[in-house]
């Protein structure tokens, strides 16, 4: 049974534009959190599901994925400092760049995206301070250096470059910068959650201390100081919607007083954010009953369905019964995202979980078993997108 939050609609101005009028932002109520609960894909309102084997060959072997960016028929798969280009059929097409020392050569890829006007490829190197750009076929074009101390994400817009400085040593003036294509910058945007750090005291790093994601065609982020998530138009930052936790928000304030370990044992720890459809979903680990939890919550912008999962077992897959579905991002507004490793999907076909199954699909059952066996052990991750009405 699908257990429900509270949700309301209030009333609130923008910290970070004061000529904003006042707007209705609806607003997810987790001060309390109930016990977690399953949600069948089609309780979401899911209707079609199709699989994704990305190409295995000596060229393009993937460990794992941290992320995927959506180009024009194409994929960018992220994994360190590995970055490959695949087309929309799973076909490889180009590894894109080299790490070392030399000239045109990264250290490490804290983040990369694509410039849609022209589908060319960025990544930034923030310890380097220095983006490297390359053409759809995986050759670089071009780098370029920036004076941001700690750029390690960035989201293209209308208006240029959005890219976000580490906090995590409370010496950064700046959140963000808005730069052009060739690192001069647009608009500088302070930090508004400054912290005050012990000289010599250990610092907690937040791994995402702030989350972009995209949907119906805008950029949005979340900072871990803030129950906010705002909306970037026009060269500024616009409340969305909120996210309230109470007191297992960090504040700076906490920030500059508690341990690391009364920080790991007290607070929420955001991990993911993303909208598809009608519904937002946040991940996040938070401490529960003497042990920290990864949890998932799933609500609705237009009605009462809300639900807190697991997101590793609890999003049950009743479409094709395939494994439970993890969600990751989106491909487009109505596609959720995933990917799962060639040897868990074999082994969940064969298990006796889905052999007993009857999804809502049959045939969609006889197609993922005959994929599965098609599949090798050591093959890339299949992609998994799950389409909604």
């Amino acid at each position: 049974m699908i257990k429900l939050l509270s949700i309301t609609l209030i009333i609130a101005t923008s910290c970070q534009n004061s000529n904003r009028k006042a707007d209705q932002l609806i607003k997810f109520d987790l001060n309390e959190l109930p016990n977690t609960s399953q949600v069948r894909l089609s309780d979401l309102g899911c209707t079609d599901i199709e699989y994704l084997p990305l190409e295995t060959n000596e060229l393009c072997m993937i460990p794992r994925i941290n992320d995927i960016r959506i180009g024009q028929d194409y994929f960018i798969i992220h994994f360190f400092t590995i970055i490959y280009k695949f087309k929309s059929d799973g076909s490889f097409v180009a590894k894109i760049g080299t790490e070392g020392r030399g000239p045109n050569e990264f250290t490490v890829v804290h983040d990369v995206d694509i410039d849609r006007k022209n589908q060319n490829i960025y990544l930034v190197d923030g310890w380097q301070k220095r983006f490297y750009v390359y053409s759809e076929s995986g050759q670089i074009i071009r780098t370029f250096k920036t004076p941001l101390y700690a750029s390690i994400e960035f989201r293209f817009t209308d208006d240029g470059i959005l890219s976000y400085n580490m906090n995590q040593f409370a010496n950064v003036e700046n959140s963000y910068n808005l730069i052009d294509t060739s690192g001069r910058i647009i608009k500088n945007f302070p930090n508004m959650y400054s912290w005050e750090k012990d000289e010599g005291a250990a610092t907690y790093v937040f791994q995402f201390e702030n989350l972009f994601y995209r949907f119906n065609d805008k950029l949005f982020k979340k900072e871990v100081y803030s129950d906010t998530v705002f909306v970037f138009e026009n060269k500024d930052f616009k409340p969305h919607l909120v996210i309230e936790v109470g007191k297992r928000l960090i504040s700076p304030e906490t920030r500059s007083e508690y341990t690391t370990e009364q920080i790991r044992d007290n607070f929420i720890t955001p991990i993911n954010l993303f909208e598809f459809g009608d519904y937002i979903y946040y991940e996040f680990i938070v401490p529960l009953n003497d042990h920290r939890e990864g949890l998932s919550f799933i609500g609705s912008k237009k009605n009462d369905f809300q639900a807190l999962v697991d997101p590793e077992k609890d999003i049950i897959n009743d479409l094709d019964g395939g494994p439970n579905i993890w969600p990751k991002t989106i491909k487009d507004d109505n596609t959720i995202l995933s990917w799962i490793d060639a040897l868990q999907l074999k082994a969940h076909v064969a298990s006796d979980a889905f052999i007993k199954s009857t999804p809502k699909f049959p045939g969609k059952k006889k197609e993922l078993e005959e994929l599965a066996n098609s599949l090798k052990d050591t093959d890339n991750p299949v992609l998994i997108m799950i389409k909604l009405k």
